[in-house]
């Protein structure tokens, strides 16, 4: 039953995913284990539903069309050569040195292409839940760590091409494979259409200012139908969705679509880890245990290395390259449907399949450690491998303009354009959060830095840079909304300034204890100014107000 199959993924998730934090590990971790805990090579709770795979599918699309709305196609091209070309050129050479050592082996040339495929594909869902997790999504390894497994994401088309043809005798393939280029233009052709012409004339800004819930709707109308179109078009649904991501990334609602979705990600790619954990065979892993570790041991050790040598040249640093290349050396999700599709077509053995799978699982088993330490892990090794003048050469070299020290000011209605202009004024970098996207635009055409989202969020604070800025404004009139940002924020960022709006004085001490810096409380303001207006008034008239002319005067006073 799909229910209790479901109910059992996530009680089992979630047991062991808390076990997994409690002592330090990641809880991606803990869902593999408790899927290979609960498999039927071990206590056989759940057996492996296909509609459990179907939502895992669902969960993995979902993931990529997130990804999506995180990197354009502008931007993806900023991620640069060291990301772009080595998610290529690794991929290329790890199926070439994997085909030579199978040949060598004695098995056929068809299969070592296959493995060779599978092992290059890192984890996109491991490495960008890793690093954003850390905040280092910005970092330099973490942006060429994304555009790697980007670029692998997006080389699964020709990828699942070819393991069809190594499955399949040739004449087949080349009449497929002319199918499949031309149905992949065909489901682009239909985004773009869709995105650039359709979807501006139906979410406009004042239905969105109106109804936050349709932002909400588009993303998991897109997610999904676009999951559905590439089923149907005979191509990677997942890639579907990712396609979608990007063409939607360009909207200004991309960032709040973002941070929406991203319960229901989560909740979909738990069931994805759990499902993978169900095709290990414990029984076998026991058995050929010192085989899979062996080979665990060599990937890892061949992925790290080939992948430094290639994206080294592409690189200012040794420390960044080195980190990339410890953040990507798992072998990745989509790689167990390039297994599945050696084993239907005959061309993997039931062996062959289950040592894929084991070491898979270790290497994910063990990527939190290499992902999450990536940067201390590389500056360890270099300071050992590198003479100390050389790489502190290369990393004064290497070492970009980031956006830190700004200020995030939260509402720019009256009170955030006042703010905005003084900031303005005094040359103070400044990033606007609005939920209004008019507003936004107005703080842009102003000169600041302007994002549609809603700052409670903590993936909106994360993509307006709240980890590296000096002070957070809070101009918006909603105490419960400010109490919500504070505490956000805090979380995120224990050293930074808040300074915020208290529109009744009732409020301005809860807003202190809570963690506010500086507290402006509009009622006490509005008496101050209003008492020293009236003072200055006497004052100027030597106690002798002036009645407004015309006015008539209170009952029993004279003139």
């Amino acid at each position: 039953m799909l229910v209790l199959d479901l109910l059992v993924c996530l009680a089992a998730a979630l047991v062991v995913g808390l076990i997994c934090e409690r002592i330090g590990l990641n809880s991606i971790v803990g869902y593999l284990v408790a899927g290979v805990v609960i498999g039927p090579g071990a206590l056989g709770f759940v057996r492996g539903s296909d509609q459990i795979r179907a939502i895992a599918e669902i969960g993995v699309a979902l993931l990529l069309f997130t990804i999506g709305l995180e990197f354009s196609w502008r931007q993806l091209a900023k991620l640069g050569r060291g990301g772009l070309l080595g998610g290529t050129l690794v991929t290329g050479i790890l199926t070439c040195i994997t085909t030579g050592v199978t040949v060598a082996w004695g098995k056929p040339w068809q299969v070592g292409v296959m493995l060779g495929m599978i092992i290059s594909l890192s984890s996109t869902a491991v490495v960008l839940r890793i690093l954003k997790d850390r905040n280092e999504l910005d970092s330099r390894h973490g942006r060429a760590s994304m555009g790697f497994v980007l670029v692998q994401d997006v080389l699964m088309v020709p990828l699942l091409i070819i393991a069809t043809f190594l499955s399949k005798p040739v004449g087949d393939v080349v009449q497929e494979m002319g199918g499949s280029v031309l149905r992949t233009l065909l489901l682009v052709g239909i985004f773009v259409v869709v995105v650039s012409v359709i979807i501006p004339r139906l979410l406009t800004a004042k239905l969105v200012a109106k109804n936050r819930e349709l932002p909400i709707l588009l993303a998991i109308t897109a997610c999904i139908g676009a999951t559905w179109a590439a089923h149907e078009l005979q191509i990677s649904p997942a890639l579907g969705a990712f396609f979608a991501g990007m063409l939607l990334a360009e909207n200004k609602f991309a960032d709040q679509m973002r941070a929406d979705v991203l319960p229901l990600r989560t909740l979909f790619v738990t069931i994805f880890f759990v499902s993978v954990g169900l095709l290990a065979d414990l029984q076998w892993l026991g058995q050929n245990l010192v085989l899979v570790l062996t080979v665990t041991s060599l990937v890892l050790l061949l992925k790290t290395l080939v992948t430094y040598l290639t994206l080294r040249p592409f690189m200012l640093g040794s420390v960044p390259a080195l980190a990339t290349a410890l953040a990507v050396n798992q072998i990745g999700e989509f790689s167990f449907v390039l297994a599945t599709i050696g084993l239907a077509g005959g061309l993997l053995s039931q062996d062959i399949f289950q040592l894929v799978v084991s070491t898979t699982l270790l290497t994910l088993l063990v990527a939190p450690f290499f992902t999450g330490n990536a940067e201390r892990l590389s500056l360890f090794l270099a300071k050992r491998l590198l003479p100390a003048r050389k790489l502190a050469a290369e990393e004064r070299k290497s070492k970009g303009n980031k956006m830190e020290g700004h200020v995030i000011l939260v509402g720019f209605g009256e009170a955030g354009q006042e703010v905005g202009s003084v900031l303005a004024y005094h040359e103070i970098p400044t990033l606007v959060l609005e939920i209004n996207p008019d507003l936004a635009d107005l703080a842009i055409s102003r000169g600041l830095s302007g994002k549609v989202g809603d700052a409670s969020q903590t993936e909106i604070l994360s993509v307006a840079g709240i980890s590296t800025a000096k002070c957070l404004a809070l101009a918006i009139p909603n105490t419960q909304g400010v109490k919500d940002i504070i505490t956000t924020a805090l979380s995120l960022n224990p050293e930074l300034m808040i300074i915020v709006r208290a529109r009744y004085h009732v409020y301005a001490q809860e807003l202190d204890i809570l963690g506010a810096d500086v507290v402006v409380d509009e009622e006490v303001l509005v008496g101050r100014i209003l008492g020293q207006s009236v003072s200055d008034f006497y004052i100027d008239h030597e106690g002798e107000p002036k009645r407004p002319r015309g006015s008539k005067p209170r009952a029993g006073k004279t003139e």
